[in-house]
């Protein structure tokens, strides 16, 4: 009589509902928790790219304001309508400052070379205003889609004593600006024939120049910048002034 083998199988288990519950809950966990991450490392790139950028232009300021301070000339200009200019002028109705400075370079293969002096002037505008349009397009792309400050802007000259139609160009030099104060030190010497042997007194102006008082001489000796930014914070920068007086 033949053997008959009866085969028992193990019956498998399939997964409950609580388990299935958790297994997606799991997973729900696990991918938001790398959107996060995802997210995180994005933004702290935007940021990190955003300090870069306003570091660059930090340093390109840095380069173009101490070139134009450190070849301060003692030479007055006239403007658009014929009227004499001093050769520093700090705080008046139309800029912030502005100077005669050297070292404004020709092209060594230009046919018709211009003047190697330069006139400078600089002001801050509105961040929503047309002076700023192209900082405003820059920090857009950046994320920022509201700036608020303002932007400093340099204008120079093709030439030093201007004609009616004569229009300035114009650099963007920072932006989001809070504030900026523009300082200048003035060493005051009494006439070389005066009896009374006094030292030379050394006075901080916002404004120049400054009403002559008597027969002393008040001669420019340094320049200070004060600029608040966002996020930065105050920086200072002073730079002394090879003035001539002659």
């Amino acid at each position: 009589m033949p053997t008959l083998y009866i085969h028992k199988f193990a019956s498998s288990k399939a997964f409950t509902l609580l388990e299935v519950m958790i297994s997606i809950s799991i997973t729900a966990l696990i991918g938001i928790a790398s959107t996060n991450l995802l997210s995180n490392i994005i933004e702290t790139k935007n940021v990190t790219d955003q300090r870069s950028e306003q570091l660059i232009t930090l340093q390109r300021f840095n380069q173009f304001i101490s070139r134009d301070v450190q070849q301060v000339i003692n030479r007055s200009i006239r403007d658009e309508y014929g009227d004499e200019q001093a050769a520093i002028i700090i705080d008046d109705s139309n800029y912030l400052a502005q100077w005669t400075r050297l070292g404004w370079r020709n092209s060594p293969i230009a046919d018709d070379p211009r003047a190697e002096i330069q006139r400078v002037a600089f002001q801050i505008y509105d961040i929503n205003d047309t002076e700023c349009e192209a900082a405003k397009m820059r920090l857009e792309t950046w994320g920022n889609l509201e700036p608020e400050g303002s932007c400093l802007v340099r204008f120079f000259w093709p030439v030093l004593d201007r004609a009616s139609d004569t229009e300035p160009r114009t650099q963007i030099l920072l932006d989001l600006v809070e504030e900026i104060e523009i300082e200048l030190l003035a060493v005051t010497i009494p006439p070389a024939d005066s009896e009374v042997e006094t030292a030379p007194e050394q006075n901080w102006y916002t404004q120049w120049p400054n009403i002559q008082v008597g027969d002393n001489k008040e001669i420019p000796s340094a320049m200070r910048w004060r600029i608040t930014l966002p996020k930065v914070g105050q920086i200072e920068r002073l730079w002394l002034l090879a003035y001539d007086d002659q």
